[in-house]
């Protein structure tokens, strides 16, 4: 199976969401976090790093166009 620009794209776009997710649970006050929480989140995160890392990408798309 192969994976458009598009699917590329919105994999990172979801990387993205959920670091600042995680960045807002452990900063949202100097002492109180939710650790299972930002653990669980990182996990999340670096499957989905493996999986855009991993993951086809079809290089024969034609990039000009939309």
């Amino acid at each position: 199976m192969s994976h458009s620009v598009e699917d590329f794209y919105k994999k990172c776009a979801v990387l993205h969401e959920k670091a600042v997710e995680l960045h807002r649970e452990r900063y949202k006050t100097a002492d109180k976090y939710d650790a299972p929480k930002c653990n669980f989140l990182v996990d999340d995160i670096r499957a989905l790093a493996r999986q855009v890392i991993h993951g086809p990408v079809d290089l024969d798309i034609d990039f000009g166009k939309r």
